[in-house]
């Protein structure tokens, strides 16, 4: 009764920390961020990318509402019918069905009292010669079945007006037929196109999986119905409910086939339940330690945070199997040995981690609190909690066994150190000269959405494009109206290039283009240009109260809803622009050469941002393993601290080589290598203090085995990140387990 009493009392440290950060949640609240962009910070480091970063935050705002958007496309004979059942299914379902278009006569209505002062760019040029206009006019007249003409002319008949409206109609990749938006396939098979918006935000991870699971039930009961029909869907609400739904699955399996192993490995390699109880604690500390570190000095924290600071447990658990190793042979107390092995551990890893702080990237700053702290909470536990505990631990008698024969092997591998390092390192080398490691920094590892989704989300964007290649730019301004001469010169830009343009000024053209075109329909009166036209409907051309449109005036029209509206961010007015027809590197160079845009592309944004964090990461584990090194030389002297980081960086330098063999690094692949090389600095340093005894092996043996149980599972994935982190794991741990005795000279065996 008096040991469980003191087994159940080790509890008392983490219930202190629960305590502690209950007690701080009431003081001081904590918002969890899950933006990419939240990982840059707002540090000056960041400063060559404040260009970047500011196109990113008013891109985000611009494209807030298509976060929202459902498309479908329906195919096959009975598709229309198939398209009004799904679009009463899903208002049932309170998904909001997006009007298509503006009423043509209110369109015209709108813009006809600014006569002269909208035009499109083809009247322009025709109405600066009286040639070039007769035989614009001419063409014109052909045009008999546009509703844009025949609504527009008798309002306007300098033609002025429909020059301009008829521009909106073309701009549109989708035709309206019986009110639904209808495509074409390559074919030229209709494809009927539905367009929605969702009412579940994108952080309720229940409701999208909710909604999701709703509207394929309603597609799978349309289906049945018409056999030949085929409904696509595409949709940020879908690729949400795909990986929550992949993560929790993983989540429940992998978690409690982590519980089991981890467990299981316990109770074979010691005596009893109070081991299992003793690691749990261990690790239980740490965790809450670290999320009070953070919460302590931060207002924010990234979710990834979160994810990475995990790697804690493979470390802070090694402390709790060393100590209980150690207690199953002296019972008593620890050995001064072990007493400097845990400190020498906690210190190096710390200080390691610490380095992170010098990284311009907050989310590694937060990873390095978070961990330094865990670690320390773990030390305590386990270096001042657990030796007052009456609790007696002890080795299984074949563990024993096993952990001598080891040993035995051991000391027979080492006499073939040297050459085993010379054969490591020349492979290595050769490795490295055939085929270089490559990056691979694409934001494509978070996503684990099934091929089918992906393949639908590509055919509608093709659908919603007209086909051609199609780019989203976002445009800078210091306000309005300087926005909307930027739109007009890279819409003058490309125009060279047959590239058609959809944007704000496409609807209100800048007050500087609409006076220079009231100048050009004067000169154009004055000159008799309009002569044809006169001859022809007997109605003198004049200009009566010209007139402006403004922005506040279009605010109020009937196109103001059709496309996003220009934001305010950072002092700066931001719009969209679609460009199609152009080729992207033309629009890539263009942009850059204006500097006052920049092509929508997130995905390769986030991979930027992703491809920054990695470089931090580098420079900041170069730093680690500098200090790592000192401490191992300030520790061990000079030769042996010298040996130590030598094995160390071999071990690094195979790891890498392994992995690049089969994939190219990613930043996941970096965060397990991480992981891996704490855990080789714990080994190098409890083989250096407590020699090939069976206890060290066997509290080594069960950390590798507790680590591979908790992590090197996850190379089982779905998703890339995931997947990628646990590969990292399971071939750093392996080698590190190999090769961490053999660099290793005992102060008992030293000749």
């Amino acid at each position: 009764m008096n040991s469980r009493f003191h087994v159940a009392l080790l509890a008392l440290f983490p219930l202190l920390l629960a305590a502690a950060i209950i007690a701080l949640a009431q003081f001081k609240p904590i918002s969890i961020k899950s933006d990419m962009l939240a990982i840059l910070g707002s540090s000056s480091a960041n400063n060559e990318h404040a260009a970047t970063v500011d196109f990113y935050r008013a891109q985000k705002v611009l494209l807030a509402g298509q976060q929202s958007r459902l498309v479908f496309s329906i195919t096959g004979d009975n598709a229309h019918q198939a398209y009004t059942e799904l679009a009463i299914a899903l208002e049932q379902l309170d998904v909001v069905i997006q009007e298509h278009q503006a009423d043509l006569q209110q369109v015209i209505d709108f813009y006809t009292p600014y006569q002269g002062a909208l035009m499109s760019q083809a009247y322009r040029q025709a109405i600066a010669n009286p040639v070039k206009f007769s035989e614009y006019f001419t063409r014109q007249l052909t045009q008999t079945s546009s509703p844009w003409l025949s609504n527009s002319v008798g309002e306007d008949p300098s033609l002025a007006t429909y020059s301009f409206v008829s521009t909106l109609g073309s701009a549109q990749a989708l035709t309206l037929v019986d009110g639904k938006l209808q495509a074409r396939e390559k074919t030229g098979e209709p494809v009927w196109v539905l367009i929605a918006d969702s009412p579940v935000h994108g952080d309720s991870i229940t409701g999208s999986i909710a909604l999701a699971d709703a509207i394929k039930s309603a597609i799978s009961a349309i289906k049945n119905t018409h056999k030949s029909v085929e409904i696509l869907y595409s949709g940020v609400l879908f690729h949400n409910a795909e990986n929550a739904k992949q993560a929790k699955w993983e989540m429940n399996r992998f978690g409690a086939i982590s519980v089991l192993l981890l467990a299981g490995f316990v109770l074979i390699f010691l005596r009893g339940m109070a081991p299992l109880w003793i690691s749990s604690l261990t690790v239980v500390s740490a965790i809450l330690a670290g999320v009070l570190a953070v919460w302590l000095v931060r207002n924010e924290i990234h979710l990834l945070t979160l994810v990475f600071a995990t790697t804690l447990i493979g470390v802070a658990i090694d402390y709790a199997f060393h100590a209980m190793a150690h207690k199953s042979e002296q019972p008593c107390g620890y050995s001064p040995a072990l007493q400097r092995g845990l400190l020498l551990a906690l210190c190096s890893t710390s200080i390691g981690y610490l380095c992170f702080l010098t990284a311009p990237m907050a989310l590694l700053q937060d990873v390095a609190i978070f961990v330094v702290a865990g670690l320390l909470a773990a030390w305590v536990f386990v270096r001042f909690c657990l030796p007052s505990a009456r609790v007696n631990v002890t080795l299984r008698p074949h563990i024993s066994r096993v952990a001598h024969k080891a040993i035995g092997w051991q000391h027979s591998i080492r006499r073939y150190a040297k050459a085993l390092a010379v054969v490591i390192t020349a492979l290595c080398v050769v490795v490295w000269v055939l085929n270089p490691p490559k990056l691979n920094d694409s934001i494509a590892s978070f996503n684990a959405s099934s091929e089918s989704l992906i393949a639908a989300q590509i055919a509608h964007g093709g659908y919603l494009s007209g086909g051609a290649q199609s780019h989203r730019v976002i445009v800078k301004g210091d306000d309005i109206q300087d926005l909307l001469v930027n739109e007009e010169m890279l819409i003058d830009s490309l125009a060279p290039s047959n590239a058609k343009t959809y944007g704000l000024s496409s609807l209100l053209p800048s007050e500087q283009r609409q006076k220079a075109s009231l100048a050009l329909y004067d000169q154009a009166i004055k000159t008799e240009v309009f002569s044809p036209i006169t001859q022809f409907t007997g109605q003198n051309i004049t200009t009566q109260n010209p007139a402006v449109l403004s922005f506040d005036v279009f605010l109020s029209g009937p196109l103001a809803a059709t496309l996003p509206l220009p934001v305010e961010s950072q002092g700066k007015v931001y719009s969209l622009m679609n460009v199609s027809g152009a080729d992207a590197l033309l629009l890539t160079q263009t942009c850059a050469q204006l500097q006052n845009c920049a092509v929508v592309d997130v995905a390769a944004q986030l991979s930027q941002i992703l491809a920054h964090f990695h470089s931090s990461i580098h420079w900041a584990l170069l730093v680690a393993l500098i200090a790592i090194f000192i401490i191992f030389v300030v520790s061990f002297g000079i030769r042996s601290g010298v040996k130590m980081s030598a094995w160390l960086a071999l071990t690094a330098f195979f790891i890498v080589t392994l992995i690049s063999t089969n994939a190219a690094i990613s930043v996941f692949h970096t965060l397990g290598l991480i992981l891996v090389l704490a855990l080789a600095v714990d080994y190098f340093i409890f083989y250096r203090q407590g020699g090939y005894s069976n206890e060290t092996f066997a509290a080594i043996s069960l950390s590798a085995l507790s680590s591979l149980a908790v992590f090197a599972m996850l190379i089982f994935s779905k998703t890339p990140a995931i997947s990628q982190f646990g590969a990292a794991v399971l071939v750093g741990l392996i080698v590190v387990y190999i090769l961490a005795p053999l660099s290793i000279e005992n102060k008992n065996e030293q000749e």
